[in-house]
């Protein structure tokens, strides 16, 4: 998993670095593999990503302002394109040369905002994980957010992958108190390119509280209940989870009326 001896996780690889709605008419701050980063909108809206830390003083670019030829230094008002080179100096024609910061390839895709943080000469847009995937079924309403959580990503990894914690931590939602209804399920797992996927079916399974909400079930009814992960390495896990009443076919068509 390590690619240099500077830190415990792979930089050949795209992150995810914000939603695109966060970026806006403010510079935006993020951390991404213990670099700080700020991310703005160059001309024309094109998102952008440089190192968080003018080449002038050392001040976070993150406390300037956009502008409309870049990002301007909220100390001394140089300002820097989307490739990082500094393209004003109040004061003075002449700019030197070595007056750049370091950028970061981004692209954006559907509602997210991707960054590479190894070399750029390896980063490939085709490689960019989808989110959704083109052949998702009910997608549904989106909701966006962010959670910080102090921790190693590997744990949120193994967080999201592990379904058998489900009817323990999330009883009163997604997991409810039939226990043994999860555990008796059927699991399909196989290797990836990229990682591992596993798709898992539940039959006849005692509906959760937020199935029986949602689907407005009556008492005693019973669902087929799929819950279908992918793990793309380093960092992405994509979730398609959903249900329908038993004995409706689930397996050869999820997307039914009254599925969720």
């Amino acid at each position: 998993m390590t690619e240099s001896g500077e830190s415990n996780w792979p930089r050949n690889a795209w992150y995810l670095a914000a939603w695109r709605s966060e970026i806006g008419e403010k510079p935006l701050a993020r951390t991404i593999l213990n670099e700080p980063i700020v991310l703005f909108r160059a001309a024309g809206g094109r998102a952008a990503a440089l190192e968080d830390r003018c080449c002038h003083r050392a001040a976070p670019l993150s406390m300037g302002a956009v502008v409309p030829e870049g990002l301007q230094c909220g100390y001394h008002g140089m300002v820097f394109d989307a490739a990082g080179r500094c393209v004003e100096i109040p004061g003075q024609r002449s700019i030197p040369p070595q007056a750049t910061v370091k950028s970061f390839p981004i692209a954006e895709r559907e509602e997210f905002v991707w960054i590479w943080m190894g070399d750029p000469a390896k980063a490939a847009e085709q490689d960019i994980v989808r989110f959704p995937p083109e052949d998702a079924l009910n997608v549904g309403s989106r909701q966006c957010g962010m959670l910080r959580l102090r921790c190693n990503y590997m744990l949120l990894v193994d967080n999201l992958m592990d379904l058998t914690h489900i009817p323990f931590v999330h009883g009163n939602t997604i997991g409810g108190k039939a226990q043994m209804d999860l555990f008796d399920a059927e699991v399909a797992i196989r290797r990836t390119e990229r990682g591992v996927h596993y798709l898992r079916w539940t039959m006849g399974h005692t509906p959760p509280p937020l199935f029986v909400k949602v689907l407005e079930l009556e008492p005693g009814v019973k669902i087929d209940r799929w819950q279908e992960f992918d793990f793309v390495a380093p960092a992405s896990v994509i979730q398609c989870s959903g249900g329908a009443i038993a004995g409706r076919g689930a397996r050869l068509e999820r997307e039914q009326p009254g599925a969720l």
